[in-house]
């Protein structure tokens, strides 16, 4: 598998024109109805103070008692960030693994990354959860913030996420009508073309934002064969946004977002010494070259569709939200990776998907006063979503097939899953004199998954009966969560957190036999740290360790029968340290920097072909990462 290769970028327009004057109130954007009053701090010679809402209510990042990297509107813009992969560099102890298709994008949290079954970190954008990482790596494109949480998050969240969290939060319509446009040109005939548009309709009551991406380029690696460059790329994507105060106390948004993307063929070859191309040079010393008879396509649909209500009252507030998703997915490709034309692969999936979220919380934002010295903060949530998905592959065996097969033989297999999830959750802070936060939190979770399968065979010729299975399970969990900070200055905090994950099982629709299926997976994730802020709140350093423990890993396996398909990989661990720094020099100029080390690897785990690799690293972690 080829990485990308740099491209030499030239943007050469990027505007920002108000198109009618508006007088100084106006001109502002609008903010949430409940904001955190943040002190007009001298930000020329003191760091600006990082707000999230990763607990659910709106803080200073420095005051969060858990691991977090944030990544600002300005910081992808300046960057020129265009998917969330891209921005995954800037996230220690965060590896995103792009399997040539961007819809195969697989993060990796501290040794905690997702197969084939459900995401080991979800993916929520504007509050909505990504139930499949197929619709997770989308383009970056008028985006206030990215949050990157670390570790399990049930206990906030409506669904849930083992090994972290990606919380991307869209930029809200502008009061003042503003027209944004950009245009870039790179190498391998890269051109990226983005419209935006921002602005009231009645003003004070309704806004409305509109924006669009239009992107292509040629591929980085080269099919010997053939002579094309086979991971091509070409994408529209498009998003809308309809905000609507008709009070001080409530806010409704509407938000629709698509996608079209047409990609190329997979880049993979052999890497192993003994496998040679056409010119008998080990393949492996020639990257981004393949030597393939078929270079196949991978197509990506994406609608999402979302409402939200808040409600800010004197005694609670309420979150309301309601989504639809739906993606497609259709994929050829060489399955015999080699110039022989022996085994192509034809593969669709799809998925469709309601979700409705509430939550109730304590109000505006600001703790409950029980007495002088006690406050706190709670919230209480519960979730429903019901998944209709569709799977299909097809090995096609060619004019050249594997001993035993005929030109014209094929195998496969097709499914339906259906998966109804229900989940109550809450989490509750209690401040004591304003220096120690002691926090518990409990969620349940319940899934029922139901899958129908049907396997076809034609082999020498002649068809085998159809094969057809039923299964039906369903899994449910406790997960809790318990968390202590305590404030020992102004500009430090000291804080520890343990955490249960959770991560239903499943069925495979192709794998070996007796691996139809695989288990639940759980996790205890520790984590302890320190945030601070020095030299008069001109450089903040965040330190955290994290020791993680987990049961029946779900593990992501390849068989040269079948393909893909997870299985349970029996007891694992890993530990490692956080490190994020930033520092304001001068007016105009701030640093920032972040490491992250990782030790993962299997405690007990016998494979499929009956070897132990215990003690072995877990696949996709790197050791360090470093921004």
């Amino acid at each position: 598998m080829n990485t990308q290769s740099p491209s030499i970028i030239l943007s050469l327009l990027c505007l920002s024109l108000p198109v009618a004057a508006q007088d100084t109130q106006d001109s502002q954007t609008p903010d949430p109805i409940t904001p955190l009053t943040i002190d007009q701090l001298d930000t020329t010679i003191r760091l600006k103070p990082v707000v999230v809402t990763a607990r659910r209510w709106t803080e200073f990042v420095q005051d969060v008692p858990q691991s977090i990297t944030v990544i600002d509107g300005d910081t992808i813009r300046d960057a020129g960030l265009r998917s969330i992969r891209e921005a995954s560099f800037l996230v220690p102890n965060l590896h995103m693994t792009e399997f040539t298709s961007r819809r195969l994008s697989f993060p990796t949290i501290r040794g905690i990354s997702t197969g084939v079954g459900d995401p080991s970190v979800t993916t929520y954008i504007d509050g909505v959860p990504q139930l499949a990482i197929s619709s997770t790596n989308i383009s970056l494109l008028d985006v206030d913030r990215i949050e990157f949480l670390r570790g399990p998050q049930g206990t906030l969240y409506g669904r849930n996420s083992i090994g972290g969290l990606i919380k991307i939060e869209t930029a809200r319509p502008s009061n003042t009508p503003t027209l944004r446009t950009s245009t870039t040109w790179g190498d391998y005939d890269l051109q990226e073309h983005s419209l935006s548009f921002s602005g009231p309709i009645v003003k004070d009551k309704w806004y409305i934002s509109v924006s669009g991406l239009y992107s292509e380029r040629d591929g980085y690696t080269k099919n010997d064969v053939t002579g094309n460059r086979v991971d091509d790329r070409r994408s529209t994507f498009g998003r809308g946004k309809l905000l609507f105060t008709p009070d001080d106390q409530n806010e409704f948004s509407f938000t629709y977002y698509g996608e079209r993307s047409r990609d190329g063929g997979f880049a993979l070859g052999f890497l192993e010494a003994q496998s040679f191309d056409l010119n008998g040079t080990a393949i492996d010393s020639d990257p981004h070259h393949i030597n393939v008879d078929f270079e196949g396509s991978a197509d990506r649909d994406i609608g999402s569709y979302a409402l939200t209500w808040n409600h800010y009252g004197d005694s609670f507030d309420i979150t309301s939200v309601s989504a639809y998703v739906d993606w497609d997915i259709s994929e050829e490709s060489d399955f015999d990776f080699t110039s022989f034309d022996s085994v192509r692969r034809f593969t669709d999936e799809s998925q469709e998907y309601f979700y409705q979220e509430l939550r109730v919380s304590s109000p505006h934002d600001d703790p409950v006063e029980l007495d002088e010295r006690h406050s706190l903060k709670w919230l209480v949530g519960g979730t429903v979503f019901s998944s209709d998905g569709e799977r299909s592959a097809t090995n096609e065996f060619r004019a050249i097939p594997p001993p035993g097969f005929s030109p014209g033989d094929s195998a496969t297999d097709a499914g339906d899953f259906d998966d109804l999830g229900i989940a109550v959750f809450g989490q509750a802070t209690l401040s004591i004199d304003e220096t120690v936060d002691l926090t518990a939190g409990l969620r349940y979770d319940y899934e029922d998954k139901e899958a129908d399968i049907t396997n076809d065979l034609t082999f020498g010729g002649f068809p085998f009966p159809t094969t057809f299975r039923s299964e039906d399970e369903s899994y449910d969990e406790f997960a809790p969560n318990f968390s202590a900070a305590v404030h020992m200055t102004d500009n430090a905090m000291l804080y520890g957190r343990a955490a249960k994950g959770f991560k239903a099982g499943g069925f495979n629709f192709s794998a070996p036999t007796g691996k139809g299926s695989f288990d639940t997976e759980t996790s205890w994730t520790y984590e302890a740290g320190i945030k601070s802020t020095w030299l008069d709140d001109r450089l903040m350093l965040n330190v955290a360790l994290f020791y993680i423990d987990w049961d029946d890993l779900q593990l992501s396996l390849f068989d040269p029968a079948t393909g893909g398909f997870t299985d349970n990989a029996g007891e694992a661990s890993s530990q490692g340290i956080e490190l994020e720094l930033r520092v304001k020099v001068t007016k105009n100029i701030e640093l920032f920097a972040g490491f992250g080390y990782t030790d993962a690897e299997f405690d007990e785990f016998t494979d499929s072909f009956f070897q132990d690799n215990s003690g072995n690293n877990l696949a996709f972690v790197p050791e360090t990462t470093l921004n």
